[in-house]
């Protein structure tokens, strides 16, 4: 892969702290073919079971019933301890379901509080439980092992961080070759890694054909479209502009269509001409000054955090959009999950007269480091080349340029869901251990 010296992280780049199938190959709507008609389902999802076909997991070597609990052991020598109606819910067989495909009979309040296996085993290095009304579950141990909740497994899946940066990722951007990042393989997981730890990955030798613009887009997901860009919207000058973007002007960095209940999830960018005076593309890590905030002046961070700020964009006779969210967005970890900003697009503050002032100060404290040139990287974004954006942490912007110059740059969204989505598919093929850590869930 060529990414220089931005490889798929591995644990060893520094990171932010901040706080086979069972039994036959049963397709999932043979289960529900009992329960009622579920035409127009063409395509079925072979049956997998409790089963998530890891070759290196440890198997189950015991099993005993505590009360309202299974012990289960591990070949790993791990001992771990299941509630029995968590088991219950969870079994996946044909007759009760798979969440996975949406058709599921077994729901929570399908079974009692105090519900307890009758009998447990283990067979052929797997968990084996039959209920009193006869109903046997089937539990493979890598299943088991991957969704435990001890506070080991539950730590495991939380440990994934973000690689926070400032302006030296100028002269290291994370950059990867379009044929490496399309392979289907371990050159697509890099470019997927980059893009998931550092909010941005710029692609090589994409092309200047403008069909590629949709190819670029597919590889992370389905084109969004919208009423304010379309599906694909073309970033040049012209005479009479209806936003800022076709204009020549300078674009602080910003975060796209933030007046969206959820904005767009990753931006897609594809350079077909650009200019060699002017026109720098700026990309500034939310992540890195929510946590600079937080270590220098925690009562903006807090105020950021908790209260609302509001987003508005109007096309008369058209459309009215408007959110209300935080700034910084945290998740159960306190932990920047998105950033929503666009100083352009900010309405009046909807919040208690005594925290108008507390909310502007703290507005200010993030708008000085988002302009400040130790946190902005800046490069020149050269004809054929990609940029792919998390548009819920990288706020983007651009230099002024020569409207006349012919800059063309291409731009649609992706949902950052099929995104995050096709990254844990491909990790559960080639690096099943690290498929299901916890990611930030956008702002």
């Amino acid at each position: 892969m060529s990414a220089g010296p931005w490889e798929p992280a591995d644990g060893s780049a520094e990171r932010s702290t901040g706080g086979s199938a069972e039994g036959s190959a049963v397709g999932s709507t043979g289960a529900a073919a009992g329960h009622g008609d579920v035409g127009g389902i063409t395509t079925y999802n072979p049956h997998l079971g409790n089963r998530l076909g890891i070759a290196d997991a440890p198997t189950v070597t015991g099993a005993t019933i505590d009360g309202q609990r299974v012990q289960v052991e591990f070949s790993d020598e791990r001992l771990r301890t299941f509630a029995s109606q968590w088991l219950r819910h969870c079994c996946w067989c044909p007759e009760c379901g798979n969440p996975a495909d949406g058709i599921r009979f077994t729901t929570v309040a399908s079974f009692p509080a105090d519900i307890t296996p009758a009998t447990a085993q283990t067979v052929d290095g797997d968990l084996v439980l039959v209920w009193p009304d006869g109903h046997r579950s089937t539990y493979g141990s890598d299943w088991l092992a991957a969704n435990a909740y001890d506070d080991e497994a539950r730590q495991r899946r939380a440990e994934w961080q973000p690689i926070t940066w400032r302006a030296e990722l100028s002269d290291r951007f994370p950059t990867v070759d379009w044929a490496d990042a399309s392979d289907g393989g371990p050159g697509q997981l890099g470019a997927y890694r980059l893009l998931r730890d550092y909010g941005v990955v710029r692609i090589d030798h994409l092309g200047t054909d403008p069909q590629h613009t949709e190819q670029l887009a597919n590889l992370v997901g389905p084109i969004h479209e919208t009423t304010v860009y379309g599906r694909i919207y073309d970033v040049r000058a012209e005479p009479v502009a209806k936003l800022g973007a076709k204009t020549g002007m300078a674009q602080a960095p910003h975060i796209d269509d933030a007046f969206y209940y959820s904005p767009p999830g990753i931006d897609i960018f594809h350079c077909l001409s650009n200019t060699d005076v002017g026109g720098m593309s700026t990309y500034v890590d939310g992540f890195a000054i929510a946590e600079s905030l937080r270590a220098q002046e925690p009562a903006a961070f807090e105020a950021l955090t908790t209260l609302p700020v509001t987003h508005v964009r109007r096309h008369p006779g058209e459309i009215n959009m408007r959110s209300r969210s935080p700034l910084i967005r945290l998740d159960e970890f306190g932990r920047p999950s998105g950033v929503r900003y666009f100083d352009r697009a900010l309405g009046p503050p909807d919040v208690p007269a005594d925290e108008v002032d507390r909310l502007y100060d703290a507005i200010r404290a993030f708008s000085d480091r988002m302009a400040s040139p130790e946190f902005t990287a800046a490069i020149r974004v050269e004809p054929g080349q990609g940029v792919l954006i998390d548009n819920h942490r990288v706020m983007h912007g651009r230099t002024a340029f020569d409207p006349a110059s012919g800059r063309h740059i291409r731009l649609c969204h992706v949902p950052r869901d099929e995104f995050h989505g096709r990254l844990r598919e491909l990790s559960l093929r080639l690096d099943p251990w690290s498929h299901d850590q916890y990611l930030p869930q956008g702002s």
